[in-house]
């Protein structure tokens, strides 16, 4: 339970301290004396975010501080997981300065906003105006269900976290198969084409190298004709018998040889023709054998233009300029095909596996969506009971249960609250047909069944008997006066009917100071008890009836 809250230079309040004491308190005040205020400040220890707004001194820190009772709690595993010295008297304060820097505190030990918003789920529950529009989501009245499936079926949770784990599975392999999908989407590769490329290479099988001495060999023999017309040319010129090279050869040298005896240097000149001679009749021997051997085999021929024609194709699709390329631009296509199959073989493995959670997900939301139906049946029973107490004699209720084609976090049930007020009308949603104060009674059902199988200590109402009057509130504070014997109520009201049932009693109002309007809170005794019901009863005027009244309310 909440033991005492410290709010300093927060919106219009200075410094406020206010205790606070078991069973039913009841909170009043008059509208905009700063009733919301406190639920802001009980909300930052919570883990609330903190708006600059509600500084009202920007020099100074905003501060908010609670102290808690948590002995009764089973709450020591939370502080021995996350490695914090365990005491049952709990202080949590926020410091929050205008410059955007803020700290939190637990038992003056910093810690951070996530743990102290996981801390909170087990310290208050704060039903604020707005949360009675929230009867009407479809999480909320699963989430209602959920509760006491919990507590009136032992395997229900243990389905619900079965459920939930798998679901997170689920969903991990689903964003998984999506992102290989989009990488095969966004692969540069046509795929198809990109095979038949390399079916093309392999077929081809070229040779480093191969391409320039192809080119060669087929320069060669497309110029036979030319090769052998000029070559019987020049061996028309070594051997014609009139004028050949070799003849004027031999009678050079036959010339020199009448004079070589004469001068060395002739005689150097003479032998070098003669090795000459003997070169060149080597050299009309090979023009023969070449001559001889030039051949035109024209299959030969067209099968070498072939295989470059198909060479400069493949380097032309393949965009490379040689046969070494073309093997290393195919070798990385290859790769990226391997990689791509290997990546259609995964998403494959993964559908198969999402496929089989899947078939598991549904054969569990099956069993949770069992219980459901089972305990609704009980809940309709109970907030039937329970509206007939508060007023509402021929309230009558249906869960509609309804199966999704796709799964849900918890299941596949999409649940609607029907009702009716009133005897010989159809059921309809909620939403449709109730008013504000029906809503209003019917939450305070809820949360009354709710808080008797919760580990919450501590239960705040902001207005919740939002819509009714006279003695329908009076019935609503006797509800809350219940509710108060098994743990800590506190309630933010406009009625004096509920107001006058509070084991202690605060008021909320505003001070003008040198100009300055402050909140303030005080604890009120019996006769001002008695002088806020009877403004409460009668307006700003107080009057003896309105007294009297109050008196009453108070059984004095």
């Amino acid at each position: 339970m909440i033991n005492k809250l410290v709010i300093k230079n927060y919106a219009i309040i200075s410094n406020l301290e206010v205790d606070f004491l078991k069973g039913l308190t009841t909170i009043t005040g008059e509208t905009g004396a700063g009733k919301s205020i406190i639920l802001g400040a009980l909300n930052l220890l919570l883990g609330n975010r903190f708006d600059s707004v509600n500084f009202k001194d920007r020099s100074v820190k905003s501060i908010v501080e609670g102290t808690f009772d948590i002995s009764n709690l089973n709450i020591k595993f939370f502080f021995a997981d996350n490695d914090i010295d365990y005491d049952s008297i709990l202080i949590i304060r926020r410091e929050f300065t205008f410059e955007g820097k803020s700290r939190t505190f637990l038992n003056d030990s910093p810690i951070k906003i996530d743990l102290l918003k996981t801390l909170g789920l087990y310290l208050i529950d704060i039903h604020s105006q707005h949360e009675n529009l929230l009867i009407n989501n479809d999480s909320f009245q699963i989430n209602l269900i959920d509760k006491f499936c919990e507590t009136k079926f032992p395997n229900f949770s243990q389905n619900l976290l079965e459920f939930n784990h798998l679901f997170n599975e689920y969903n991990r392999l689903v964003l998984d198969i999506q992102s290989k999908k989009r990488q095969l989407l966004h692969t540069n590769l046509d795929v198809e084409y990109q095979r038949k490329l390399i079916l093309e290479v392999e077929h081809l099988n070229p040779k480093i190298g191969e391409k320039k001495s192809l080119e060669l060999k087929y320069k060669k023999m497309n110029n036979i004709h030319l090769m052998k017309e000029k070559l019987a040319e020049i061996l028309l010129l070594f051997e014609n018998i009139d004028s050949s090279i070799m003849t004027n050869l031999n009678i050079v040298i036959s010339k020199l040889s009448d004079i070589s005896d004469y001068d060395m240097q002739i005689n150097d000149l003479l032998n070098r023709l003669k090795e000459n001679a003997v070169d060149l009749n080597d050299i009309v021997m090979d023009f023969h054998t070449i001559n001889h051997d030039l051949n035109l085999d024209s299959n030969e021929l067209q099968s070498i233009e072939d295989r470059i024609n198909c060479i400069n194709v493949l380097e032309k699709k393949l965009g490379v300029i040689d046969i070494e390329e073309m093997l290393s631009k195919a070798q990385s296509i290859n790769d990226e095909l391997i990689s791509l199959d290997g990546l259609e073989r995964e998403i494959a493995q993964l559908e198969k596996n999402k496929n089989l959670i899947q078939t598991q997900l549904f054969d569990i939301a099956e069993s949770l969506s069992s219980y459901r139906k089972k305990c609704s049946f009980d809940l309709i029973e109970l907030f039937k009971k329970d509206l007939f107490d508060l007023g509402i004699e021929n309230a009558n209720f249906e869960f509609s249960f309804m199966k999704t084609s796709e799964l849900l976090p918890n299941g596949n049930d999409k649940i609607t609250l029907l009702f009716s007020a009133n005897k010989g009308y159809e059921l309809k949603p909620l939403s449709s047909v109730a008013s504000g104060g029906e809503i209003s009674r019917l939450m305070l059902c809820i949360k009354k069944n709710l808080f008797k199988i919760s580990t919450f200590p501590t239960i705040i109402f902001d207005e919740i008997d939002s819509g009714v009057s006279g003695e329908i509130g009076r019935k609503m504070g006797r509800i809350l006066k219940k509710m108060s014997l098994n743990g800590q109520v506190i309630c933010i009201t406009h009625l004096p009917q509920i107001a006058s049932l509070g084991n202690s009693h605060y008021k909320i109002y505003k001070t003008d100071y040198k100009d300055i309007i402050t909140t303030t809170i005080e604890t009120l005794n019996l006769s001002q008890r008695i002088n806020e019901l009877a403004r409460m009863l009668s307006g700003d005027e107080v009057h003896e009836e309105a007294i009297a009244n109050a008196r009453k309310m108070m059984d004095i």
